[in-house]
């Protein structure tokens, strides 16, 4: 359904052309009740409540799934054949298809982005959760896995175990925050928003999503340390990326829902989880559903693990001057040294740490970026390929590369930032150069890697792959690519702390 988005402008418009046919307070008020409507009819079947268990009652599966994130379905009457003495209240208290469960186990929204049965909602939602169903409107629903999921950008892709049929997909927004060039902002300050979310409320089914008229009343760009000194930095999405504040309320702020403009397109996810509560009236904030969180948002969909963007520097504190390079890092690579300053990203200005973290956080692993840069050796432009940020918050992917005789593989960054302090041999060595390759994220316990890369060490997480039967490779994508249907691997591999860099063989099966 289209929808005329700019219906009031309209009215204005005729009312200018037509003195005489001045449309009355009262037009303007059914015009915006009208788009109100539109945006709720049009949306509101895309938003579900997601009811997420803790529980520890659920049967464990007799054989674990070798796909993370899957949680099942629950099925009461199996439950009790299964387990004959467990009381049927247990089962009922249980079952999260009943809506008079919803307050015992915990709620909050999810919105339909693929038809298929994909839903999206916050990490935090669905953190520990041992099982999740989603309510959608018409009384339907289904029981949900993980599809894949990501603490640090506080995202999740839910995958319905039996999708209902005519699932509707909610439509993105081309959403811009500033102006750059001949672009301008599409959400600033003052525009107005519509608020649905599929909230529980008691004594009432989860059948119809309910819409609340509002507008943005700021766009924050980061938080403040202030309430949040014992967290790690760079541990959340929210240190260093923009987020929507908002007046469009319901009963209560709930995580989840969707912020939409007047065409009912969405522009952002409403969440809870980064605000400490002041005073009796709390704003209420939203994740904007901006390009950098899109394609988070289309990894995930994927079902594959989002890799964020590093530079492999440090940063003197709130400036943009480089007080230390990550031997192996991308900047290294790229010849950067300490004291250069980043004065831009892609042609984007930066003059504080978070500015540059919002334009490098967001960012996938491999890609291309061109830094605007001012040193005494380093001056204009420098391209240079993104390494991955190593984080130690919970990944879910349930679509994974299948490993190669045991062995997975990840970006040669996460080496150098594993490595810490030992890795100066690195670059102590300049005349050999910083070496590229890709290093060993995983071995399978009996595997023909692990045996294979024993008779190098115990410690395979150490190495550096370059070569794979003779052919250089430098990221994930190039080694399964030259590692696909192989009968037998050869890996050249070295230890890039070590001085000369002597190089092994490891060969498997």
């Amino acid at each position: 359904m289209r929808f005329a988005g700019l219906s009031l402008l309209v009215l204005f418009v005729v009312a200018l052309a037509l003195p005489a046919q001045e449309p009355t307070k009262n037009d303007l008020l059914f015009a915006i009740e009208k788009q109100l409507q539109a945006v709720h009819e049009s949306a509101g079947p895309s938003v579900g409540c997601v009811v997420v268990s803790r529980s520890e009652q659920y049967p464990k599966p007799v054989r674990a799934s070798d796909v993370p994130g899957t949680l099942g379905v629950f099925d009461p009457v199996q439950f009790l054949k299964n387990n004959p003495r467990a009381k049927p209240l247990l089962a009922v208290s249980l079952d999260l298809s009943r809506t008079e469960n919803i307050p015992d186990h915990g709620f909050a929204c999810g919105v339909v982005i693929d038809e298929k049965g994909l839903v999206l909602t916050p990490y935090h939602v669905i953190e520990g959760a041992t099982k999740i169903y989603v309510h959608l409107p018409g009384r339907v629903g289904s029981y949900a896995d993980i599809h894949a999921a990501d603490a640090r950008t506080d995202l999740a892709v839910l995958r319905l175990s039996t999708p209902p049929a005519g699932l509707k997909a909610i439509k993105f927004a081309d959403v811009r925050l500033d102006e750059r060039g001949t672009r301008r902002a599409t959400v600033t300050v003052g525009k107005l928003v519509v608020l649905v979310a599929n909230a529980y409320a008691s004594n009432f089914p989860v059948d119809k999503p309910s819409a609340s008229l509002g507008s943005v009343t700021n766009v924050r760009h980061h938080l403040t340390t202030k309430g949040r000194e014992n967290l790690p930095r760079l541990n959340s999405y929210y240190d260093f990326g923009p987020f929507l504040e908002h007046e469009a309320k319901l009963n209560t702020g709930i995580s989840g829902a969707a912020l939409l403009n007047l065409d009912g397109e969405m522009i952002g996810l409403t969440t809870t989880a980064p605000i400490l509560g002041l005073g009796e009236k709390t704003p209420e904030y939203a994740l904007p559903i901006t390009e950098p969180v899109l394609r988070m948002i289309h990894v995930l969909r994927r079902g594959e693990e989002f890799e964020g963007g590093a530079l492999g520097v440090a940063l003197d504190k709130d400036s943009v001057v480089i007080s230390g390079v990550l031997p192996l890092g991308p900047a290294a690579k790229a010849g950067l040294r300490r004291n250069d300053t980043i004065t831009h990203v892609n042609g984007a200005p930066v003059t504080r740490y978070e500015e540059l973290l919002g334009h490098i956080g967001p960012a996938i692993a491999g890609t291309k970026v061109t830094l605007t840069v001012r040193g005494v050796q380093n001056r204009g432009d420098i391209v240079l390929t993104l390494g991955k940020w190593q984080h130690d918050r919970p990944v879910i992917a349930s679509v994974r590369p299948a490993p190669v005789f045991g062995l997975r593989v990840d970006h040669d960054s996460i080496l150098a930032q594993r490595v810490g302090d030992n890795a100066q041999a690195i670059l102590e060595n300049t005349v050999k150069g910083i070496p590229e390759g890709v290093s060993v994220r995983e071995v399978a316990n009996d595997s023909p890697a692990a045996t294979a890369f024993k008779k190098v060490g115990d410690r395979p997480e150490r190495w550096l792959i370059t070569h794979v039967n003779g052919d250089t490779v430098t990221t994930p994508t190039e080694f399964y690519a030259a590692t696909k249907g192989q009968k037998a691997i050869k890996l050249t591999v070295i230890d890039p702390t070590e001085a000369m860099r002597p190089q092994r063989e490891v060969s498997f099966p």
